[in-house]
């Protein structure tokens, strides 16, 4: 987290976050076969963006997603969240004005307004919009993530995110913190997908078959020992196809009464790791309108909820594109030396030594809140 972490900390939580939070020291990209493409001090680079320091820390941070959860759980009254209620359906209810939700239980709720935070299959979404276009778009991207348990860098490499580029694939690693500081080690592994489905053959695989198949993956695409034997390590694995959102379809409905935040908006792939941080502000942002409207400075709902429609559209569809456009180049297959690998290889390189990639980083990382 890096924007988002820097919108908690307008909130109160910035000591929280930090506390719970890993500090990126940098981003090293190399190939395979060990050619250092770029190298991003992430620490010195957010310290010149002043929208990003919260009392002189830089907020960049690796976090398990259960920590993050329990920082924003916590710092609301006890009662505030209710779980395992699954929505089923939603109407507009015209008598009283409000919105009737439904869910899986067959319990009702009458609210005078849905905010759908409920990710890239929302059903707040499909009810409120039905009709064709309305489903995320597979974008031939498939993602095998794997967990392990503790640090076992070199200290030398601490609190660095590692990227690897090989034939066809292209591999994450990094050192995270979880739940009362536990240290974990999360990878990831990238590659193209020729299926034109989004239900891939290997979407159902167990845990333990979806690391085989990693495992077999890194051997012939010739992934470094270092990725390989942190995939051997890892206890967790899981596989997810990649999907996006057009980021240009409506988030409001008609009336304003329902609205959208987050990948339920504007899914998009994760090759710039904004996915949290612009749900972050989406929520900031439409809390802002929402505060404006309390006070007077905004007439109605309706043109609160467009008012943060029309704030947030432009960044995140930029991010959007830009992060469509790394999914693509960073899977690039033919082989080492052969024309997709030399393209992509020399793009990270160039962009590095111009200063153009940490530009790119930051640029990303800025609130536009």
């Amino acid at each position: 987290v890096n924007g988002g972490a820097a919108v908690l900390a307008r909130l109160g939580l910035g000591e929280e976050i930090i506390k719970a939070g890993l500090p990126v020291k940098s981003v090293r990209t190399r190939t395979a076969q060990g050619w250092e493409l770029l190298n991003i001090d992430v620490q010195k680079a957010v310290a010149q963006e002043p929208s990003l320091v919260y009392k002189g820390t830089p907020m960049c941070f690796t976090i398990m997603r259960d920590s993050l959860q329990k920082v924003l759980a916590d710092s609301l009254d006890e009662g505030t969240i209710q779980t395992n209620k699954r929505l089923v359906g939603l109407k507009h209810d015209e008598p009283t004005g409000g919105v009737r939700l439904t869910f899986e239980d067959g319990t009702e709720e009458l609210v005078d307004m849905v905010i759908g935070a409920d990710g890239i299959r929302s059903t707040v979404k499909k009810e409120t919009f039905p009709g064709p276009g309305r489903d995320p778009t597979y974008a031939n991207i498939r993602i095998q993530f794997g967990v392990a348990e503790g640090w076992e860098r070199a200290p030398e490499y601490a609190q660095e995110l590692h990227q690897w580029f090989s034939e066809g694939t292209y591999a994450l690693s990094g050192q995270y913190r979880g739940l009362e500081g536990k240290p974990f080690e999360m990878f990831a592994l990238v590659f193209a997908d020729d299926n034109d489905s989004e239900d891939a053959e290997n979407s159902k695989w167990e845990p333990n078959e979806v690391k085989q198949d990693c495992l077999r993956r890194l051997s012939e695409t010739g992934q470094p020992k270092e990725v390989v034997e942190l995939c051997q390590r890892c206890e967790r694995f899981f596989e997810i196809g990649v999907f996006y959102y057009p980021s240009l379809n409506p988030w409001t409905s008609p009336s304003g009464k329902t609205v959208l935040i987050g990948d339920a908006a504007h899914a998009m792939p994760p090759f710039l790791g904004q996915g949290a941080n612009q749900a972050i502000q989406d929520a900031f942002c439409l809390g802002q309108k929402l505060s404006e409207l309390k006070s007077g400075e905004i007439a109605t709902l309706k043109d609160a909820v467009k008012a943060y429609e029309r704030q947030r559209k432009l960044p995140t569809s930029a991010i959007q594109l830009e992060s469509r456009f790394l999914g693509i180049l960073e899977t690039a297959g033919g082989g080492s030396g052969t024309l997709p690998s030399f393209v992509r290889d020399s793009f990270f390189f160039t962009t590095g030594k111009l200063g153009v990639a940490e530009k790119v980083f930051v640029t990303g990382a800025t609130p536009t809140v």
